[in-house]
């Protein structure tokens, strides 16, 4: 069999990419990163073979910088990955990502993830619980692998889901935020809530509040807005009337962080504010830096603490420029657990994948990484790990802590 050229190799993923059959502007492409490493196989190309990760995430609206920020950093994991191939047998694997826009729409990702289904994709990663929740059920049907960075506790993980992962640690991290806030806050007593009313937002608030009180605190008000909103003062003068000490944004993400907390501020706020799932530039400049000051940000490294964070950190300097996003570190060892499970199961079925990745444990940028929570879930499904901890100060985010991941969760 003749070799692809180079014009071949681009012409044949081109029609990839018009073959299915949505719009150009919602499905922004294969990774060029992965173009490249395809292109650059030459000879070698006959002997190779590639996987297909479909990526639905939010490329535009509210939560675009964090599926902007997820885009970037899935390209360069898998340029890595793909520099030294998936090696199964006598077959060299290599992983090419294709990134939907989701708009953090659930209609949106419903109609995404139906077409990579269609498509015949077999490893899939998600972002958003609103739009992951729904779709767990189609791709557990089509023993697809769903990779999600998203809440949804046992609606989307648990043994009804085997090939359902959770990357990113989200409504989880409060038993380990709240056993350290107790330890190193022990004036705060008072703590209120604020999440959107949508899936996310009901699974943060309740685990929240239930791991609040175990550790000695009071829940004094929980509050809900509609995602995207853009006027928080209702919400904010509510939570301002009830004394909290400490607010919990909880499932909050994006531009709605920045505005709840320029409202409360501005209506007189004095507490903490404790909040995830940030890009902290974007989080001071659309708050303000007044506005902004102290506030906690739980599973957010604010700048490398050991080699490994300090080389991603100078590439993504090198490539994009300042500043380096902390939502990126969180979104970077899943395409390496991944191709990692792949190895050791000697399989791209994700069956067998699935079965590699609940054994994996993994060195990754924060230390060891494995699937755990088989307590809570019933099936080692949900990502452990230490969880760094950053404050806001003059404006910036500086390292604060780095927590243990609880040993009994």
């Amino acid at each position: 069999m003749p070799i692809p050229t180079a014009r071949d190799t681009t012409r044949s993923i081109s029609a990839n990419i018009v073959s299915a059959g949505l719009p150009r502007r919602q499905l922004l492409g294969v990774s060029a990163v992965a173009v490249a490493a395809l292109i650059s196989q030459k000879p070698a190309w006959a002997a190779d073979k590639t996987v297909v990760l479909g990526c639905s995430i939010p490329l535009s609206g509210p939560a675009a910088p964090t599926g902007i920020t997820t885009q970037r950093t899935v390209e360069h994991a898998l340029d890595l990955i793909n520099q030294k191939g998936i090696q199964i047998g006598p077959d060299r694997y290599t992983i090419v990502a294709q990134f939907y826009d989701n708009k953090y729409v659930p209609a949106e990702a419903v109609t995404v993830v139906e077409k990579m289904l269609a498509d015949g994709v077999k490893f899939i990663f998600s972002s958003g619980s609103g739009n992951s929740v729904p779709v767990v059920g189609k791709t557990t049907a089509a023993k697809v692998l769903q990779m999600s960075g998203a809440s949804g506790k046992d609606h989307l993980t648990g043994p009804q889901f085997p090939y359902s992962f959770r990357v990113q640690p989200t409504n989880e991290t409060a038993y380990a935020l709240y056993p350290w806030l107790r330890s190193n806050y022990p004036d705060l007593k008072r703590v209120a809530h604020m999440n959107p009313s949508d899936e996310a937002g009901y699974t943060e608030s309740e685990d929240r509040r239930m791991i609040a009180t175990k550790n000695g605190f009071t829940n004094v008000a929980n509050e809900y807005f509609k995602r995207g909103a853009t006027d928080f003062y209702p919400v904010a003068t509510r939570l301002t009337g009830v004394n909290a000490e400490l607010i919990d944004f909880g499932g909050t993400i994006g531009r709605d962080q920045a505005l709840a907390a320029k409202a409360l501020r501005e209506l007189g706020y004095k507490g903490k504010i404790m909040l995830g799932y940030s890009d902290a530039k974007s989080f001071v400049d659309i708050a303000g830096a007044d506005a902004a000051e102290g506030t906690i940000l739980f599973d957010t490294l604010a700048a490398p603490q050991n080699p490994a964070e300090k080389e991603f950190n100078d590439w993504w300097l090198g490539k994009y420029g300042p500043p380096m996003p902390s939502f990126a570190y969180t979104m970077y060892d899943w395409p390496f657990m991944l191709a990692e499970a792949m190895r050791k199961a000697q399989s791209v079925d994700p069956v067998a994948v699935s079965v590699a990745l609940r054994e994996l444990i993994f060195q990754g940028l924060f230390g060891e990484a494995k699937f755990g929570m088989k307590s809570v879930y019933g099936l080692e499904s949900s990502i452990t790990r230490d969880i760094p901890i950053a404050v806001i100060k003059g404006g910036v985010p500086v390292p604060l802590a780095l927590v243990p991941w609880p040993k009994d969760v």
